[in-house]
């Protein structure tokens, strides 16, 4: 019994080409060797990923969240108490955004857009320009709550579209953001 050495399918033992992935079967290998060199592989990928070093901006992402946070509450000591007050007239399914929590929000989603910025252009300096882009359209979708949400402050749009505008803003940032990884996926080089 032998293994095609790219995919590992089981193969006759006469078998010139795989059936599955078309690899010529000049050399087929036994189950040991089938084993070992895909253990080889995925230990080399993570030895990849290590060479690259860990990713610290993912931490700091949480970093800039917190401290958001932290400067909403020092700049609206109450946000909480309204906020615990507008969800739990959430009985019966979600309620008006509160006037008075529009400007509070606005700040949060400012703060993170502009550290989604920020953090996609260090991405893609650093060679991680699909993730960095991906990012950068994250942030802009923030911006654009921002914006919404500001609108609704000012009396610009009716608290009935804030619904519909979020999640028009949301669903354009996921199939953006899908787009950017099938491309990022389908340009990158394949190792078997």
């Amino acid at each position: 019994m032998v293994y095609c050495p790219r995919c590992g399918k089981e193969l006759p033992t006469d078998a010139v080409f795989c059936d599955r992935c078309g690899q010529k079967m000049s050399t087929p290998i036994s189950p040991v060797e089938r084993w070992e060199s895909r253990f080889e592989r995925q230990m080399e990928r993570r030895f990849e990923r290590w060479d690259h070093g860990p990713n610290y901006l993912d931490g700091v992402g949480f970093g800039v969240f917190l401290i958001a946070v932290a400067w909403i509450h020092l700049q609206y000591p109450w946000v909480w108490t309204e906020m615990t007050a507008w969800f739990s007239r959430w009985v019966n399914g979600p309620t008006m955004l509160p006037l008075i929590l529009a400007e509070p929000i606005v700040l949060f989603f400012m703060v993170m857009g502009g550290w989604g910025i920020v953090e996609g252009a260090l991405r893609v300096v650093s060679g991680q320009v699909m993730k960095g882009l991906s990012n950068v359209i994250g942030a802009l979708g923030s911006l654009a709550i921002a914006y919404m949400i500001r609108l609704y402050g000012q009396g610009s749009i009716s608290g009935n579209a804030i619904l519909p505008y979020f999640l028009m803003i949301i669903g354009a940032s996921v199939v953006l953001s899908a787009i950017m990884g099938t491309i990022a996926w389908s340009t990158s080089p394949r190792r078997d």
